[in-house]
């Protein structure tokens, strides 16, 4: 990490949220009204490494949505990344030395060209995830058979562990 930047400093970003919380395609928009802009040096001093060095390009953008309230062992950001075609709400728990802990996609929306996959996501009070994902045609047309409930916990370690519902 950057020698001038603090841990602090990319926290007051993220403002406190209590649980439960619904994550949807709508969340970005109000933060994107509410929050401070990310500037670069907390990009790359912190989100760049959270993203492995993945592909992204000048397009690319990040928003900071939120920190949940409720956690004492570790901190739990949740952060919005946009590009082409592929938009995503991001949970990123990191130890109190802001170490990354664990890293989940936890709703999106993403797109071919042909099918757009979607899911939502409800984080409720005890920090378990609850994610629906769906596909339909880009045309619009939406076949129910292929969505899919899954699960995810924040444990009290600060790993997020995933699991098939039911």
């Amino acid at each position: 990490m950057s020698e001038n930047i603090k841990l602090e400093d990319l926290l007051s970003f993220f403002p406190e949220v209590e649980l439960p919380l619904e994550v949807t395609e709508d969340l970005v928009m109000t933060a994107e009204t509410v929050n401070k802009v990310l500037p670069a040096s907390i990009i790359e001093a912190y989100i760049i490494k959270w993203e492995n060095n993945e592909e992204f390009d000048e397009f690319t953008e990040f928003v900071p949505i939120l920190k949940v309230a409720e956690t004492e062992e570790f901190h739990a950001v949740l952060y919005w990344k946009g590009g082409l075609m592929r938009y995503e709400y991001i949970l990123v728990t990191l130890d109190k030395l802001g170490n990354l802990i664990s890293r989940k996609p936890v709703a999106s929306t993403i797109s071919d060209g042909v099918t757009v996959k979607k899911s939502v996501a409800k984080i409720d009070e005890d920090l378990i995830i609850h994610i629906m994902a769906g596909e339909n045609l880009a045309n619009g047309k939406y076949d129910p058979s292929n969505s899919q409930a899954f699960n995810m916990e924040v444990m009290h370690t600060g790993d997020i562990i995933f699991s098939l519902g039911d």
